[in-house]
């Protein structure tokens, strides 16, 4: 196993001129050149290896320079190429990379903050204005607009000559990456670069990606799986990387990009499914591993696809484990199952009932040492391994079959984590709330209340709550109680 530093030193040579990264730019059309609008995408731009890690070195002696060694650096954008670029800087010469979702609010910000230092942010221009507030009231924190300030920092890094040590050590958190962000004690996963590479090898063994490969991704970077499955593992197999310029492109882009790896989440997934031609399915027969992870797939939708001759590998992990946990293996007949545990985890299932059915604890390389100050009774890792909070059971090959949540959580469509428990916290903030149950509805939480405001009130206070939360986590249906006056609140 090798670290990013020494990978990124070898594919330099090896595949220098390779096509790497492909994104398409705003451009102004003819006739429009004295004013930025309206503006089109163009068509996709292909950089190579060679000039992209040299921007990744150009970027990591700026931000050594500016004292960032050993510091934890956040990230909060859209994908970009040059989100990538600052992912491999930090985790490979600089520090820590602490990648959040984008649609967070300073609220959530806030929360994350609290839980450890942070030294510098980036940020994309179109988050920058959210973040006001917490900027003037953290001035011990460098914060950095994306599209103003990269370009300039590469060229800074440019003109120093100043030699460059990779961080070779495997053992040391490379990223940190937070599960929520709503409350006020967010759960902080450490994850090392042996972590992060532990599972490729048999990944490979399963679903061998190679230089001939083109990657076309969609899902945000931030997640575990995207940024494990979709970027960091470009480094290694030397596939091509093609970014979505928009989700709503998405169909068309797949038609002219072609690619062969894709990883999707059950949401885009269905909406291929209600979109699906000959055309779209000659595209996703093309593709020689499409992974499907990040929530529960529909066993129609998902035999439907393979019927069709589609290689859809449905995928199974969370962010504790550094993503995957179990895979399918192509061409397996079995299509209830949710993947096959992968060779080099060790999957137990504790206190099984007399179906087999018990949580699912998993332990390996690719396991995280546990949550960054967090020895309560949050922490979910011992002995045996890190307790999911999944329910399942395991077949004698090793097929796993899930069957539900342990704890409370809503798992939205598009993979998305919503803690029951944080949102009814937030929701008795108000000491008139005599009660709060959350619950799933149509895939978003919804709420039931036990109060003597008056529904007025009671809408005003949701709006309240619905501000500090991304729109993921936002209550979408409220339902009062009998005793209360109103009924439902749309």
């Amino acid at each position: 196993m090798k670290s990013i530093s020494e990978y990124l030193e070898e594919d330099y040579i090896k595949w220098a001129d390779h096509p790497y990264i492909s994104a398409k730019r705003w451009v102004i059309p003819p006739g429009n050149q004295s004013c930025p609008c309206p503006r089109e995408r163009g068509g996709f731009e292909a950089r190579t290896y060679r000039e992209v890690i040299d921007d990744i070195r150009h970027l990591s002696k700026a931000l050594l320079a500016r004292g960032f060694a050993h510091k934890n650096i956040m990230l909060c954008s859209e994908n970009s190429p040059e989100w990538i670029l600052l992912y491999f800087a930090i985790m490979g010469y600089v520090g820590t990379c602490v990648p959040v979702d984008k649609e967070w609010t300073a609220y959530d910000l806030q929360n994350t903050l609290s839980a450890i230092p942070i030294s510098a942010v980036f940020v994309s221009r179109s988050r920058m204005q959210r973040f006001e507030s917490l900027r003037e009231s953290r001035p011990d924190i460098a914060w950095f607009c994306i599209e103003d300030t990269l370009p300039d920092l590469i060229a800074e890094g440019l003109s120093l000559s100043r030699p460059l040590t990779g961080r070779t050590d495997l053992t040391k958190t490379a990223m940190i990456l937070f599960t929520s962000g709503t409350t006020n004690v967010p759960k902080a996963i450490p994850l090392t670069q042996e972590n992060l590479f532990a599972n490729w090898d048999t990944l490979y063994l399963r679903t061998p990606m190679t230089q001939a490969d083109i990657s076309y991704v969609f899902l945000p970077f931030h997640h575990v799986y995207t940024g494990v499955a979709n970027i960091l593992y470009t480094i290694v197999s030397g596939m091509q990387l093609f970014l979505c310029s928009d989700l709503k492109d998405m169909i068309p882009e797949l038609l002219t990009v072609r690619p062969t790896v894709v990883c999707t989440v059950p949401l885009f997934l269905y909406r291929m499914y209600e979109a699906v031609d000959e055309e779209l399915l000659s595209a996703l027969r093309h593709i020689r591993f499409l992974y499907c992870g990040g929530s529960f797939t529909e066993p129609a939708v998902k035999e439907y696809f393979i019927r069709q001759g589609v290689c859809l590998l449905e995928a199974y992990g969370t962010t504790e484990t550094s993503s995957v946990i179990a895979l399918a293996v192509p061409g397996d007949p079995d299509l209830t199952a949710n993947g096959v545990v992968l060779e080099n985890l060790s999957v137990k299932i504790l206190d099984p009932d007399e179906n087999g059915v018990g949580e699912i604890v998993v332990s390996g390389k690719s396991v995280s040492r546990g949550y960054i100050n967090r020895n309560d009774r949050y922490s979910e890792f011992d002995r045996d391994g890190y307790h999911t909070g999944d329910l399942g059971y395991l077949s004698a090959d090793q097929h796993l079959y899930l069957k539900g949540r342990k704890k409370r959580m809503i798992l939205t469509a598009n993979g998305k984590n919503v803690y029951v428990d944080e949102l009814e916290d937030m929701l008795l903030e108000n000491p008139e709330i005599k009660a709060a149950v959350v619950f799933e509805e149509n895939h978003h939480p919804a709420a039931s209340l036990t109060s003597g405001l008056s529904e007025d009130e009671l809408r005003d206070y949701l709006a309240e709550i619905n501000a500090r939360l991304p729109r993921y986590k936002q209550i979408r249906r409220l339902y009062c109680k009998p005793d209360t006056p109103g009924g439902r609140i749309k």
